[in-house]
């Protein structure tokens, strides 16, 4: 008996020893919270450079494009050829219409000034004295011309003045008439120098205007 009693008990000192053996001896776990890092959370953490793969065509082509620029300065559009074309015809017109209305002006200052021959008949009507037979007989005739031509609807007679030999007639258009100087009054002076008491005259000077007809006529002198 006292030999199983031995036994019991050095079977239970193993057992009791070997099991705080494996008590003690054992890791302790680790906690819940704080794992333990790996290899895998490292390549989470930082991923590792990939080798870089042959580019595709249409990846090349997009690089090789430009950025889009944010700050390009505006560019004003050229001006077409035609539109350049017309502007310098536009101004060639103009200055050629600027000096025609100069010789015009030119022109017409000349034509407004006396001739030669309007200052001497001038000279002479002021200087003579007047005959009153002749010069009241033409002055009639000029008076009477307005009204048998049938032309004292458009013009009047403002002047007939004669003296021995030199007389100055002036007409002008009547009132909200319109008389052209080179087509109304040409022919109305050509009229004139139709009738046959005009023959009398070997010298005429006339000038014709927007504002009438103005004739200087001269007879030779009744001694001659």
């Amino acid at each position: 008996m006292n030999k199983q009693l031995v036994i019991t008990a050095l079977g239970a000192f193993s057992l009791g020893f070997g099991g705080g053996y494996i008590v003690f001896f054992e890791p302790s776990p680790v906690p819940a919270t704080q794992p333990a890092p790996s290899s895998d959370a490292q390549l989470v953490t930082h991923p590792p450079q990939l080798a870089a793969l042959p580019e595709s065509p249409q990846t090349a082509v997009k690089k090789q494009q430009p950025p889009p620029a944010t700050d390009t300065p505006e560019v004003a559009p050229e001006q077409p050829q035609g539109a350049a074309n017309s502007t310098s015809d536009i101004d060639t017109l103009r200055r050629e219409l600027a000096a025609a209305k100069q010789t015009i002006a030119t022109y017409k200052h000349i034509l407004d000034a006396p001739s030669d021959m309007e200052a001497e008949l001038k000279e002479r009507f002021t200087n003579q004295e007047r005959d009153e037979a002749w010069a009241y007989e033409v002055e009639t005739k000029v008076s009477d011309f307005v009204y048998s031509q049938g032309l004292a609807y458009k013009i009047k007679l403002d002047t007939a003045q004669c003296k021995q030999t030199v007389c100055r007639l002036q007409f002008s258009a009547q009132e909200d008439v319109e008389l052209d100087p080179r087509d109304d009054w040409h022919n109305i002076q050509n009229t004139l120098m139709e009738q046959p008491w005009w023959q009398q005259f070997h010298r005429t000077n006339s000038r014709s205007s927007e504002a009438g007809l103005n004739l200087w006529v001269e007879r030779l002198p009744p001694s001659s």
